[in-house]
């Protein structure tokens, strides 16, 4: 009818009890297709880091493997899951939210994020299956969409900070070092064939992950909208998923 107000577009809301967080999608004002934004509010650090000790021992992804490749893994993702189940444990004991815990947090939080908002996939983080623990050898996560595209995530934690532009920087210095590509040799063993397709032909998405240290988030979401614009993002990628972690 003229003379209507266009509708607000829904935002997408989901309790997630199961792992203590609440996922939303946020929506910004002129909104680009190709950035998408999303906040996760972590309400109980306990829940949140059970699930974490669960997925880091959720072994399934190797034993799918063919004989080879999953002699290949193992001992990478043991060492890896009995390092980082030891950082979980003690968040679960009492001590305060730190760095390895934080990082890891942000990474699964929002993976499992896309997955309850967009219907992502969400692949084992990359500390379980590259071949050195806890090196800075490229992305930390990584998820596929609905359209088959590999989305690779670059994870920022601070207690302190905001460190958005610290994410969305690194997943940019990535791309041009072509780390994302390094990953294919480990990511055709995880993703559809399709994904692999894609992403040969140079079809794929960044996530860019961070903790939100604000009472307001929606600032902090629009100040990464802002970098990614400034730094021309898009312009190598085919989406961009931003996602902000409260806790």
């Amino acid at each position: 009818m003229d003379g209507m107000m266009p509708e607000e577009p829904k935002s997408i809301v989901i309790d997630d009890t199961e792992w203590g967080c609440i996922h939303s999608q946020y929506h910004y004002q002129d909104k680009d297709p190709a950035i998408i934004t999303c906040i996760v509010n972590v309400n109980n650090t306990d829940l949140i880091a059970t699930e974490l000790v669960n997925s880091v021992l959720n072994t399934s992804w190797i034993s799918s493997l063919d004989a080879g490749t999953q002699r290949s893994y193992k001992v990478t993702a043991k060492e890896t899951t009995d390092a980082l189940v030891e950082i979980f444990n003690k968040v679960l004991d009492g001590d305060p939210l730190g760095a390895e815990f934080g990082e890891v947090m942000v990474s699964i939080g929002s993976s499992r994020a896309l997955s309850q908002i967009l219907h992502h996939i969400s692949l084992p983080i990359a500390e379980l299956w590259k071949p050195q623990l806890k090196q800075n050898e490229g992305f930390d996560f990584h998820t596929t969409c609905t359209g088959n595209l590999i989305n690779f995530g670059e994870a920022k934690f601070s207690a302190s900070i905001n460190p958005h532009g610290n994410a969305i920087r690194q997943a940019h210095d990535f791309i041009t070092q072509d780390k994302h590509f390094r990953d294919r040799v480990h990511l055709v063993n995880l993703c559809h064939k399709d994904a692999i397709k894609n992403l040969d032909e140079e079809k794929y998405g960044i996530i860019a992950a961070f903790s939100i240290n604000s009472d307001h988030p929606e600032i902090i979401m629009d100040n990464a909208i802002k970098t990614v614009i400034e730094i021309e993002l898009l312009d190598r990628v085919s989406f961009i998923y931003l996602v902000g972690v409260k806790c």
